[in-house]
């Protein structure tokens, strides 16, 4: 667990990982990472229910081209997609 600016605590971890780096937290800490460019990776999990708001993702960076990595679904109903951000050109 870290604290104080998360966004440069993880930055701080990226840079001297070994392996993967996995994080929780809402919405806004999610997009600040985004934003800050610390995302290789993104996992979508998706729920069958419909809530009628929510928040955006890429509301901080705009735009990012993703490539699909891989696509399961669970009895549930419940899809999680596996995406990676396309390299920059």
């Amino acid at each position: 667990m870290v604290g104080g600016d998360l966004v440069c605590e993880v930055g701080a971890l990226k840079q001297g990982a070994q392996g993967d780096i996995a994080v929780f937290g809402g919405s806004g800490f999610a997009s600040a990472l985004v934003a800050a460019d610390l995302v290789d990776e993104y996992a979508f999990f998706v729920n069958p229910a419909a809530i009628g708001s929510g928040h955006r993702l890429f509301a901080q960076s705009g735009f990012r081209a993703l490539t699909l990595l891989g696509s399961k679904a669970y009895g549930c109903g419940f899809v999680v997609n596996r995406y990676a951000r396309q390299s920059k050109q």
